[in-house]
């Protein structure tokens, strides 16, 4: 799949002590470029009036929101564009998109591996004119600095002014105010999304190579997306493993799609069997990685059954027996067809490569738990051992191969090549119908049933592999062959 960006956004409860740590040298080791639409002292007014209003909401919980900060991913090739233009650029295109000011700081990390910015920016819009207000009379404040009517109120018994509380004479100022309240769109679920579009919009400008472009992640598609880690995090490896396994329900789901799965089919078995199961873990075990882990290991095994199944379905696709045609449209529906026939084909061989790969792996895998680990059996364990080593690094290159089709042929990733490849299929044949064009009987007898018949497969697939778990069958191949007759017209 193609690589997605990646944008963070978090709320600051210090943006003047964010603002120094960000732009500041001693505090940063590979600190590039610092650019500000505002000067400081501006930072210290936004700061001020956000705790005056936290202050006055008399809110029991929670800290005060001061400002946002947007943490940003770079490209490493992005090094070759002037750091302080670069950086210019992302500060002034979000500043004039949302109309709020911005100080923006360009980093690695420590490792060097992490190009990004860090992008501070106000939620409330610079009022035209700042609002004073004056005392018409003189202002009685309690401890709690709630305004009482009387100066009575603010008494103690011996007649003084209790302490915490005070007065406001008349004719001076009790209030100014510089910014307006905090911006609803910076509220709403929807702008993080927004955002990230335009920056990676942004990021793909600056990219040199078509290769090295990004894409949003589409959370109603069928990809999972990796969780960023963070500095310290004590849930480090917990997180890695995790990582790992949603990265090989994404390589699962190229396989599936090129095999002749449908993006629909798998969106929805995702949304059933993970993204609602671990929802409902959640509301019922707490925020548990290690359910995660098992729920997300029993979504991609039902997946590669999925997967077998289709690949022992699977037939070569015959071109359609056609009569010379001159109508024009057909005849350029015909050539777009046979343009992605070309590249699903390729997409096709290298899936059944890997395929195979897999499956020998696996038998060997099992081949190798199966050999005792004692001293006379050392020389078959090693020599298994390096096999498996072998075919990892051989699965590998051809999943990296798998990937480079697409983007060779200007595509992002496997699920946009094979959507067009079908769109292109679905016309020539629409057009086919209209002319009266005979069709291969070969490619009539595989062609797929409807997409509400493939998910069907899906969930039987789920729940005979819950039994399997269960006890209630003996073996897999068991199960998965009775689904293949009972699915023989599939």
């Amino acid at each position: 799949m193609a690589r997605h960006s990646f944008i963070r956004m978090t709320k600051l409860h210090d943006v003047k002590g964010r603002i120094d740590y960000i732009s500041n040298p001693k505090r940063q080791e590979n600190l590039y470029a610092f650019y500000s639409t505002v000067k400081p002292e501006f930072w210290q007014y936004l700061s001020g009036q956000a705790q005056e209003d936290f202050w006055r909401s008399h809110q029991k919980t929670g800290k005060c929101i001061e400002a946002r900060e947007l943490i940003i991913a770079l490209p490493e090739s992005l090094q070759r564009h002037d750091p302080d233009i670069l950086l210019q650029f992302f500060a002034e295109t979000f500043r004039k998109q949302y109309g709020v000011q911005c100080a923006a700081a360009l980093h690695h990390n420590k490792a060097m591996t992490n190009y990004h910015i860090h992008l501070v920016f106000a939620d409330r819009d610079v009022l035209e004119k700042t609002e004073v207000k004056v005392a018409s009379r003189n202002m009685f404040f309690d401890e709690t600095g709630r305004h009482v009517r009387t100066k009575k109120e603010i008494l103690d018994e011996q007649g003084n002014i209790r302490s915490g509380c005070h007065i406001i004479p008349k004719g001076e100022t009790y209030d100014i105010k510089w910014f307006s309240a905090r911006k609803d769109v910076f509220k709403s679920r929807s702008f993080l999304q927004e955002v990230k579009a335009l920056f990676t919009d942004l990021i793909n400008q600056c990219i040199f190579g078509e290769e090295e472009k990004l894409q949003t992640f589409d959370p109603a598609g069928p990809y999972l997306p990796t969780k960023k880690i963070g500095k310290n995090n004590p849930l480090e490896e917990v997180i890695t493993a995790n990582n790992k396994l949603r990265q090989e329900w994404n390589r699962t789901v190229d396989q599936v799609l090129i095999a002749g799965g449908t993006q629909e089919e798998v969106t929805e078995f995702k949304n059933t069997e993970v993204t609602e199961k671990v929802g409902e873990s959640i509301r019922n075990n707490g925020n548990d990685p290690g359910l995660f882990a098992q729920l997300l290991r029993f979504a991609i095994d039902v997946l590669t059954d999925f997967l077998d199944l289709l690949m022992k379905k699977q037939q070569s696709e015959a071109l359609p027996v056609i009569t010379e045609a001159s109508d024009k449209e057909y005849r350029k529906a015909r050539l777009e067809f046979l343009q992605m026939n070309t590249i699903h084909q390729k997409l096709n061989k290298c899936n059944r490569k890997l395929y195979a790969l897999q499956k020998r792996q696996k038998a060997l895998s099992e081949l190798l738990n199966a050999i005792p680990k004692d001293l006379f059996h050392r020389k078959e364990r090693r020599a298994a051992e390096t096999t498996i080593e072998g075919l990892q690094r051989q699965i590998e290159l051809t999943r990296n191969q798998l990937e480079m089709i697409p983007k060779q042929n200007g595509f992002d990733d496997v699920k946009s090549a094979e959507a067009a490849y079908k769109a292109a299929k679905a016309r020539m044949e629409a057009l086919q119908k209209q002319q009266g064009i005979i069709y291969d009987p070969i490619e009539i007898m595989f062609k797929p049933q409807s997409q509400g018949q493939k998910v069907s497969v899906l969930k039987e697939l789920a729940a005979r592999r819950l039994e399997i778990q269960n006890g209630d069958y003996y073996e897999k191949h068991t199960c998965i062959e009775k689904l293949v007759k009972s699915k023989h017209r599939y």
